[in-house]
């Protein structure tokens, strides 16, 4: 079996092998979705659990925070890169669709976990009937949107990759996701505060450039100077809180750079995946952490979110005073959110495993 079939995944965030086939990995795309995870935990810091949005932007820790958060929005968009780059010979079948069965079970189980957590831990009047209706509408664990969304890319893949493969040229299918950048990631720069100045309808449709982005990555295998691609990274992670230095005063950060899928986030996304999905690393202690994370992202995303809701309101009520200095604490409250949630994780993979849930979907 070779490397593609080995890193291919059900979800984006799923693993892509058993330990039999741990050699035959390929390390840089499991590197890919190691730090993507965790880009996604560290992203959650400044965008759900602390008032860095409503602070005005002064001083220089305001300004390095700034300056990190553009390069952890890119969690979403890398795991879409990867479902692309690892799927494009996913064809419509009864075996593929059988494969959707993992990620619901999972989402089904961290569902249960989280709403009892939400009934007995945060005290949230939840009826049996109210947790179903929030299993089904995706709202009994607060991320799970991405579920929501995952089960749609899912079926359309083979579809997808149909389309993909019928564009003849690179020339052409450069042009196919140049229409897609320009319909989903332009209009996030320029209709804002009250103007629309660009077709925005499709802007929601971004899961597909990035998606095509990873099939035409995996199609021609480009590469890019590190050098060159570092700096590209860092200037656009610079321009939102160089712009707020240098034009703004006494208010709270502008967003000039946009979002995620914006211009310059679909930019970040694609150079830090180019970037790193080549990587190899000969230290086989690095080799199998990053193959083990890689393994339970999936899982990890699923239950992050009980244990953000542990920490986060702790470490607020002890410690927060503003959000200068409370910066620091994301060197503390990240990687124990990250390590917990690995932790509930594996042992959710020794309950599958012990009652042959697998068998839903082998």
């Amino acid at each position: 079996m070779n490397n593609e079939n080995e890193n291919t995944n059900l979800c984006n965030f799923e693993r892509g092998g058993d330990k039999k086939r741990a050699k035959l990995r390929i390390l840089g795309l499991d590197i890919i979705r190691s730090l993507a995870i965790l880009f996604v935990i560290a992203g959650h810091f400044f965008v759900l659990h602390t008032p860095f949005r409503s602070t005005n932007f002064e001083g220089l820790s305001l300004f390095l925070q700034a300056g990190i958060i553009p390069l952890f929005q890119t969690g979403v968009p890398l795991f879409i890169m990867l479902t692309g780059y690892l799927n494009t010979n996913k064809v419509s079948e009864k075996k593929y669709y059988r494969g959707m069965w993992k990620v619901l079970i999972a989402y089904v189980f961290f569902s249960i976990l989280t709403l009892v957590f939400r009934k007995y831990y945060l005290h949230e009047d939840l009826s049996l009937f109210k947790s179903g209706l929030k299993i089904l509408d995706f709202s009994a664990i607060p991320y799970a949107w991405y579920i929501e969304m995952w089960i749609g890319l899912f079926l359309f893949t083979p579809f997808l990759n149909l389309l993909y493969k019928a564009i003849p040229t690179q020339k052409q299918k450069m042009v196919w996701i140049g229409i897609l950048f320009a319909m989903t990631a332009i209009p996030d720069l320029f209709n804002r505060y009250g103007f629309h100045l660009v077709p925005g309808f499709w802007q929601t449709c971004y899961p597909l450039m990035f998606f095509f982005i990873g099939s035409y990555v995996k199609e021609y295998q480009p590469k890019i100077n590190p050098l060159c691609g570092w700096g590209i990274i860092i200037i656009c992670c610079l321009i939102n809180p160089v712009f707020n230095i240098l034009f703004v005063h006494n208010h709270l950060l502008i967003q000039i750079a946009g979002g995620s899928s914006g211009v310059f986030g679909a930019i970040i996304a694609v150079i830090f995946f180019l970037l790193v999905y080549q990587r190899d690393i000969q230290v086989p202690l690095m080799r199998k952490i990053f193959t083990k994370v890689s393994l339970l992202s999936l899982d990890v995303y699923l239950c992050c979110y009980i244990f953000d809701a542990i920490y986060y309101p702790w470490f607020k009520e002890h410690y927060f005073i503003n959000q200068s200095q409370f910066g620091m604490f994301f060197f503390v409250i990240v990687p124990l959110v990250f390590i917990s949630s690995l932790i509930l994780a594996q042992v959710k993979e020794w309950l599958f495993q012990i009652f042959k849930v697998n068998h839903f979907w082998s």
